[in-house]
């Protein structure tokens, strides 16, 4: 019995890696444009300590870089 459920968890496991994203690359991060959440968390920071309210519209952009 114990026999079975390792041959199960094994091949769970195997199924389970092979559905892992490939990891990123160079080309595949260079240029890319996503939202600058650290300046969203500065605004939404002083907001709170001014007692704001901050409603994004469209989020701050910032393009990666890979060295």
């Amino acid at each position: 019995m114990k026999t079975l459920f390792t041959v199960a968890g094994v091949a769970g496991l195997a199924v389970l890696a092979g559905c892992a994203p490939a990891p990123l690359t160079k080309a595949d991060v260079d240029g890319r444009i996503v939202c600058n959440s650290d300046y969203m968390d500065q605004v939404e920071r002083a907001a709170r300590r001014e007692a704001k309210q901050v409603l994004w519209v469209n989020c701050p952009h910032a393009v990666l870089r890979a060295v």
